[in-house]
């Protein structure tokens, strides 16, 4: 998914970066080299944990893939697909496929949900 960095800052020396998408925006881990504030980037997301139903997934009524974050919580929502391995599903997030882990199966199989995160990395694809 294509980004724009907004802002750059460490926090326990560990480096972040605001970031806006055409799905919103957040705040993410940066795993790569310090970027410049404005820089447009091709990124992949990871998500560090795993997703429990009514824990930190939940159904969406919304059917618009989005971003947002509220203190240090990320919102997203996305389709979820999931195949037949019950540990592990996608979330189609506008162009961006995202695989998740799972903490159990969740009770649909198809369909927009939000997941609630506070850890993403973000990686260049170098595209």
């Amino acid at each position: 998914m294509k980004i724009r960095i907004i802002d750059i800052f460490s926090e326990l020396g560990v480096l972040h970066v605001s970031f806006h998408s055409p799905v919103g925006s957040g705040t993410a881990l940066w795993s790569d080299s310090v970027p410049k504030a404005g820089m447009n980037i091709d990124m992949e997301f990871d998500f560090d944990e795993f997703f429990s139903w009514g824990n930190n997934m939940t159904h969406s009524s919304e059917k618009t893939p989005k971003i947002t974050a509220i203190a240090n919580v990320t919102y997203i929502t996305a389709e979820l697909s999931r195949g037949a391995d019950e540990e592990c599903a996608a979330l189609n997030l506008s162009d961006s496929i995202i695989l998740i882990e799972l903490d159990g199966p969740p009770p649909l199989a198809s369909g927009f949900v939000e997941v609630r995160t506070s850890r993403i990395h973000l990686y260049p694809t170098s595209i």
